[in-house]
């Protein structure tokens, strides 16, 4: 009869509560909250709008999207969540990640939401309250900003003056170059000593002279050949003379030897003979001429050569 007797209230109980969730549902509820009253310069809130209602529902928040602002704050994010409880009871979530780059208190203002049950026309309205936090500064408390200072406009890499400044710098960079390389292209070599320049000429004369030259050509040369080399080393006039003159000259210098004048002599005596008197020499005189005028050079030229020494 006990158990009955439970069994018949627990009905009537469920039934009442049944009839009671039949009525009318309530208006639904809003509510909005931030997740921190402080913050600094830059940092996020999450910012929350959120609605319960015992039946289903049709919402229509604000169009907020990111990069866009709510009073004096920045959006940096959104997002919507429903939840559903285990009393059927549900829960429509608008959140924003908003922040400010102003020091100071800041407010978000209220935000008017839409909704309406399933199926019907007609939207009402729900409107949240205002939220303030507070931004502060990373900086000491007195302390003002005075080492950042404000952005300079664009600076183009090309502009006219850089420009120039760069085609100058260009032009005098290539000017150094192709100096330095024409200087290494066309670089003198050192200057010759005369008794180079005289063995240069014999070796030339006695060259044309093997091909099929004259012997008179060939002594005329030879002979030229010591003469500026005579002039060169031992300031005498030897192209100006002829060689009667140049030899009374030399026999008064001292700055030849008696060996080096006499073979000098020989020498000229020799050449003058094919060059005036129509002399025809034999081969081994053709040699001999050569060889003395060489003997003569090399020994010759030790005397200027210490002068360049000592200079």
């Amino acid at each position: 009869m006990r158990y009955a007797a439970r069994l018949f209230f627990l009905i009537v109980f469920l039934g009442i509560s049944a009839l009671a969730m039949a009525e009318e549902a309530p208006e639904p509820s809003i509510k909005a909250s931030i997740n921190r009253k402080r913050i600094f310069v830059g940092d996020r809130i999450r910012y929350r709008a959120e609605i319960v209602s015992a039946g289903d529902l049709e919402i229509e928040f604000p169009q907020l999207n990111d990069f866009t602002r709510i009073g004096d704050c920045e959006i940096k994010d959104h997002g919507r969540s429903i939840k559903k409880s285990i009393f059927g009871k549900r829960s429509y979530v608008n959140w924003l990640d908003i922040t400010s780059y102003y020091v100071g208190k800041r407010m978000v203002p209220s935000i008017e939401i839409k909704y309406r049950e399933k199926g019907e026309g007609s939207w009402k309205n729900l409107k949240t309250g205002e939220l303030a936090f507070t931004v502060e500064t990373v900086l000491p408390r007195g302390q003002k900003l005075t080492d950042i200072r404000d952005i300079k406009g664009v600076l183009y890499p090309f502009s006219w003056p850089r420009l120039l400044i760069l085609i100058v710098a260009a032009s005098v960079a290539l000017w150094i170059i192709i100096k330095l390389v024409l200087k290494l292209i066309f670089k003198k070599a050192p200057p010759k000593f005369p008794h180079e320049i005289a063995l240069e000429e014999m070796e030339a004369a006695s060259k044309k002279f093997a091909s099929g030259g004259e012997v008179k050509d060939y002594y005329v040369r030879i002979s030229d050949a010591v003469r500026r080399y005579i002039e060169s080393v031992f300031s005498l006039k030897a192209s100006e003379m002829t060689t009667q003159e140049f030899l009374i000259s030399l026999s008064g210098s001292s700055k030849l030897q008696t060996a080096h004048k006499d073979l000098l002599a020989v020498f000229m005596e020799a050449c003058d003979l094919v060059k005036f008197a129509k002399h025809k020499p034999a081969r081994k005189d053709i040699e001999s001429v050569f060889i003395t005028a060489k003997k003569f050079i090399a020994e010759s030229k030790d005397i200027y050569m210490k002068k360049e020494t000592k200079g």
